[in-house]
């Protein structure tokens, strides 16, 4: 792919990284700190923060065995605490390799100004995956399951380099058509509370695959599905050369495009520490 970066392989937009920036600095406020260590062959977890005692003194950690009651209730936070700075870390090494200003803050929860089918984080949750039933002569096997072609495998592989959750073929039924259909992604933009669908289309020299694409955008759009928000087509040119670049763009605009501007708060300073 073009515009490799540090983190995932991916060039964020301007937005989408003060976003991601700004999510995982507050998530590390609200978590504990800590890191591990094995000692006289047992395993530590040492807390040097803990949002719920502000007395607690980093010079001087709780030291909890890891396989202890307390120990594995921390142990739990202090992983994820591991995960998300390493993750904001490379975040903001990239934003400081590229920008001369530094991170915005971020007002949360994003609000959007239309929000017609709420399609939030809580609606990504209580959906079901693998709800079609068409199985092909030639499935297609991978680390997401089984998918029905190489280049829904692709696109599976792409929004996890993007570190974007999904769900695969959920269901959908349209109030005015009354159609059902099986979207190829649903897919979550957890930092901004928002999910959409996502429909690979392809396969466009057959007649009877071009009706049903049409069909199905046309039932997207009388239920007020808008194109690049509550669903995102990536049109296949050419079946047998997965465009990734293009798929990448068409997913993290429309990522983009749901960050309203009014959310982003800029400071006044020249760099990022």
């Amino acid at each position: 792919m073009k515009g490799k970066s540090i983190m995932n392989n991916i060039y964020w937009p301007m937005k989408v990284h003060a976003v991601k920036l700004e999510y995982r600095r507050l998530a590390l406020e609200n978590i504990p700190h800590g890191y591990f260590r094995i000692k006289n062959g047992r395993k530590y977890v040492y807390v040097t923060y803990d949002p719920l005692n502000p007395k607690l003194d980093p010079s001087h950690p709780y030291r909890l065995l890891v396989n202890s009651k307390r120990g594995n209730k921390f142990s739990a936070a202090v992983a994820e605490f591991i995960q998300l700075r390493k993750e904001y870390d490379l975040l903001l090494n990239e934003w400081n390799s590229r920008y001369e200003i530094s991170p915005p803050r971020v007002i949360f929860p994003i609000k959007q100004f239309s929000d017609p089918h709420k399609m939030n984080n809580d609606f990504y949750e209580k959906q079901q995956s693998g709800c079609g039933e068409y199985i092909p002569q030639n499935p297609t096997i991978s680390d997401h399951g089984v998918l029905k072609s190489k280049n829904e495998q692709i696109g599976a592989d792409l929004l996890k380099a993007m570190g974007i959750p999904f769900k695969y073929e959920p269901k959908v039924v349209f109030v005015n058509t009354e159609d059902v259909i099986n979207p190829d992604y649903l897919i979550n933009f957890f930092e901004i509370d928002r999910c959409s669908y996502l429909e690979i289309l392809g396969m466009n020299d057959r007649y009877d695959y071009s009706v049903k694409t049409a069909t199905k955008i046309n039932s997207f759009s009388k239920d007020h599905y808008r194109p690049g928000r509550e669903v995102i087509y990536v049109l296949l040119y050419d079946k047998a050369n997965f465009d990734e670049d293009y798929f990448v763009s068409q997913v993290l605009t429309a990522f983009d495009t749901m960050i309203p501007d009014n959310a982003i708060v800029w400071k006044t300073d020249s760099k990022a520490s």
